[in-house]
């Protein structure tokens, strides 16, 4: 069968080599017999493909070198076929020297010219992947050798068989790879750009923010030049740099909480958090779950684990406002963060430190709780480091009218408003009023004067008749016995002076007095502004 000169290992070397060549052939069985033909004798070969070794029917996959006209290719046979049965049921060769005429009559592998036949099994271990037929125009037309030889060449064809099944499914792995890669590229850039989109909004939404906060910022600004004030902010511009804890005294509304901020802004940590948390808004258990955070499961309703506002507020500061209505138990954990600069989540077992300043206030007098064991001593001596006493309004008279100036510019609930200025004899009111809410009180009555007021400035009439005439002893005219003529007659001067909205005009008629001994009489009680009333007034 082989060609003359040709040596069996050496064409079976060749062979093997060109085989290789083949595993990404698309006409993978037909190159190999092709291969063949070029290098053998013989009147025909077929190689009858088997579906993963199953009992399903043998199908023709490549034919050379026969009458085109015995069988076509894609041809399906029943491995039952009398030729192809003995192969696949023993998984051995099978030779036939001459073909018995019931063979050649009832098998389509045998073709009329074919006189011998050799069948030699295709498999790759125990599954047979197909069945190699050579025919021979010539009865014995094969040897022992050429048995051996195409039984090697059947195992070669196994092996590069299986390669290519190998190769085939890295290929197809690699394509729906690719494939996957470029579906998953598509929705990463997908996911590019509704990032990009939510950083345009964001970077919108900042600047939005960045305009609430200015502006919220410039409301908030701490408003004054008496002399009281400024003392305020000089002793903050000392403490500001400092490590300093720092403890702000002074009556509900008098601007603690302007001050604390203030005090961070003007710090090394200013770029830093700043994080306020109201010790009387919160009950014991909350107060401490909201200092200090809680681990997850550490108590009934801690789904997740909750970092702490100490926690939060790491390398920046930490505002306690209403200090003093702390709980003693809380008191005692906080004092321990003060000492040590650590502090444990509820349910924690591992401390957490940070570098927190802490700024805090209260309207109590602290050294008095101190004193009825309502507030730790240590603890007091620990954040009053740095006191300051903010003055009451009262105690800033001079700044009402800067004040006034700048809440009427100024709204808490924004928008616009129709009302432009302030009457001075208004601020002349607002001056001799206690203002016991402070600040808060006199920015809460400017915001309602200029919702409620009907023209484009603030008059005598549209102020409340509790800030015209304030209930004290001086203005309501009672008196206990003993009280001094002259307290008697100012508070029944300031009191008619006020029925009248600070006309002293009709205030010095209805007294029965001239305008110059109403502007003296004022001047003494230190009503008006300025020195020596004027000397030629008209009655």
């Amino acid at each position: 069968m082989l060609q003359s000169g040709s040596h069996p290992i050496k064409l079976l070397n060749e062979l093997s080599i060109r085989l290789q060549g083949l595993l990404d052939t698309e006409n993978f069985h037909q190159s190999i017999l092709n291969i063949l033909k070029s290098e053998l004798r013989f009147e025909g070969i077929q190689f009858w493909s088997l579906p993963a070794g199953t009992s399903a029917n043998a199908r023709l996959d490549a034919v050379v070198g026969r009458e085109s006209s015995t069988v076509e290719l894609g041809h399906a046979l029943s491995p039952r076929d009398s030729v192809l049965a003995y192969v696949y049921q023993k998984r051995e060769s099978l030779l036939l020297d001459s073909i018995p005429p019931e063979v050649k009559a009832s098998s389509p592998v045998v073709s009329e010219k074919t006189r011998s036949l050799l069948a030699v099994p295709v498999s790759n271990g125990m599954i047979l992947l197909g069945i190699l037929v050579i025919e021979s125009a010539e009865e014995k037309g094969f040897s022992e050798n050429d048995v051996l030889f195409f039984e090697l060449l059947a195992n070669q064809m196994a092996t590069v068989s299986k390669n290519r099944e190998i190769l085939l499914e890295a290929k197809d792995f690699n394509k729906k790879l690719q494939s996957a890669v470029t579906e998953k590229t598509v929705e990463l850039r997908r996911a590019q750009d509704r990032i990009l989109d939510q950083q345009k909004d964001l970077q919108k939404e900042n600047k939005v923010l960045k305009t609430l906060v200015e502006a919220e910022s410039r409301g908030q600004e701490f408003i004054g030049e008496s002399a009281v004030t400024r003392e305020i902010l000089a002793m903050v511009d000392k403490v500001a740099p400092t490590m300093a804890t720092v403890l702000i005294l002074g009556e509900s509304g008098t601007g603690k909480e302007l001050i604390a901020k203030r005090i961070h802004q003007k710090s090394a940590r200013a770029n830093a958090p700043y994080v306020t948390v109201n010790c009387a808004a919160l009950q014991e258990s909350l107060l401490e779950s909201e200092l200090f955070g809680h681990e997850k499961g550490s108590f009934t309703g801690a789904v997740s684990t909750k970092i702490g506002l100490c926690e939060a507020a790491d390398g920046g500061s930490l505002f306690m406002d209403e200090i003093g209505e702390m709980s003693l138990t809380i008191q005692t954990k906080m004092l321990r963060f003060l000492q040590e600069g650590e502090f444990y989540r509820i349910g924690g077992k591992k401390p957490i430190r940070v570098n927190v300043r802490i700024i805090s206030a209260t309207n109590r007098d602290l050294a008095e709780e101190v004193k009825a064991g309502r507030f730790r001593e240590d603890l007091y001596y620990r954040l009053n480091t740095i006191a300051m006493k903010m003055p009451a309004l009262r105690a800033r008279k001079d700044d009402i009218p800067l004040l006034c100036e700048h809440f009427l510019k100024h709204s808490r609930y924004g928008g616009t408003t129709h009302v432009k200025r302030i009457d001075p004899r208004v601020i002349e009111v607002f001056q001799n009023y206690p203002w016991p809410g402070n600040i808060r009180e006199l920015q809460n009555t400017i915001e309602r004067l200029k919702i409620l007021a009907e023209s484009a400035e603030i008059r005598l009439e549209d102020i409340p008749f509790a800030i015209r005439a304030p209930k004290d002893a001086s203005l309501t005219g009672e008196f206990s016995i003993g009280t001094p003529l002259e307290e008697v007659e100012k508070g029944h001067i300031l009191r008619t002076l006020a029925f009248n909205h600070g006309n002293k005009t009709k205030t010095a008629s209805s007294l029965g007095i001239t305008i110059k001994t109403l502007y003296n009489k004022l001047h003494r009680y230190g009503a008006l502004p300025g020195d020596a009333p004027p000397e030629n007034l008209s009655s």
